[in-house]
């Protein structure tokens, strides 16, 4: 399974979530993390970078953004290939950096263990670790 952060997530998220992945899951669980602007250029549309991941199968897409914009073109793509998603709830731009990625980190277990239990699922990843994820 490769995981993407979008744009809305720091670049250095994804490099040390690839890191610190590295072995500690079983293998095919985590292949690949990589932030949105390893794969493609800062500026690529949504729909764009989304339909090339869906194209290619086996990505699982981070993002703070609810993809609400464009008359719902990135949902219409993510159903149209299946992808998962997970979406930080909108809470989560309250908190200061470290705050936010020390939360992440905790959650990254159980985003991995989701991506690899359901085929296509777009969920939001609420704040509190002792909350649950919700269907968007």
């Amino acid at each position: 399974m490769n995981f993407l952060l979008d744009n809305n997530l720091p670049p250095p998220w994804a490099a040390s979530i690839a890191a610190c992945s590295a072995g500690k899951f079983d293998p095919g669980h985590v292949q690949e993390c990589i932030h949105l602007q390893k794969k493609f250029p800062k500026a690529t549309a949504d729909v764009e970078w989304l339909t090339v991941l869906g194209e290619e199968r086996s990505w699982v897409v981070i993002s703070g953004d609810a993809f609400k914009k464009k008359n719902g073109a990135e949902r219409k793509v993510i159903r149209q290939y299946g992808l998962s998603v997970f979406v930080l709830q909108p809470s989560w731009s309250t908190y200061e950096y470290w705050n936010k990625y020390s939360q992440f980190i905790k959650w990254w277990p159980r985003i991995v263990e989701q991506a690899n239990t359901v085929e296509s699922t777009a969920l939001l990843v609420p704040w509190k670790i002792s909350g649950r994820f919700k269907q968007i």
